[in-house]
């Protein structure tokens, strides 16, 4: 039984690097020099709904590494705006991104955001954060969803009005509370799944615009 697994585990992982080789998205990130394809989900969002369209916002990426993210986010910014990635694993240093090495939900690394931030509020929050999967749906969505309300929760204390906040999560248990709390604090909340995602991946993305008081 314990060998039968073991090349069943073989099959699977080859098959996924299989797919990752043959995904378009894979080889137009690399082709473009981005740090992964998660770049073209961000850029469809954004383009789509019309966000960050000036260059002088201000946004946080929370847990931001390896950079796709931070990278697309700076290059929407000039001089007048500004871009933070936050976390815990190091990132590989990225023009117009301040990154800060740690965990946003601890007083330090949050002292360290509002040195940067000197006042300002921030016009976008976004978090392409999913925990690490156990195998088990249960814990893993228990997760997902802890995350989901940490990112709120900075969102809630950093946005300005009228501020938008845009995260990962996964339909499951408390999916639907989480998003009548989050709209709680924001005019619209969309649920968005972009054609970069794999269709495959039960990933979705919460959208939550216009952030009230």
């Amino acid at each position: 039984m314990a060998k039968q697994s073991k090349s069943k585990t073989k099959r699977k992982t080859s098959a996924w690097f299989q797919r990752h080789a043959n995904d378009p998205h894979v080889r137009q990130a690399r082709k473009e020099g981005k740090r992964s394809r998660a770049a073209f989900k961000l850029t469809e969002i954004l383009n789509h709904y019309k966000l960050l369209q000036r260059k002088t916002h201000v946004i946080v990426d929370l847990g931001c590494a390896p950079g796709s993210w931070s990278d697309e986010l700076a290059q929407r910014t000039g001089e007048g705006g500004l871009v933070i990635g936050v976390d815990l694993l190091e990132m590989q240093p990225l023009a117009g991104v301040h990154f800060i090495q740690g965990d946003f939900t601890e007083s330090a690394t949050l002292a360290c955001v509002d040195e940067l931030l000197a006042g300002r509020r921030v016009d976008m929050v976004v978090s392409d954060m999913s925990p690490e999967m156990s195998g088990n749906k249960l814990v893993d969505q228990a997760r997902t969803i802890g995350l989901n309300d940490v990112a709120l929760d900075f969102a809630v204390n950093y946005l300005r009005e009228g501020g938008h906040l845009l995260l990962k999560s996964f339909m499951g248990e408390g999916f639907d509370t989480f998003k009548r709390e989050m709209g709680g604090w924001f005019a619209s909340v969309k649920v968005v799944k972009p054609a970069a995602s794999r269709k495959s991946s039960s990933e979705i993305y919460l959208l939550g615009q216009q952030f009230r008081r």
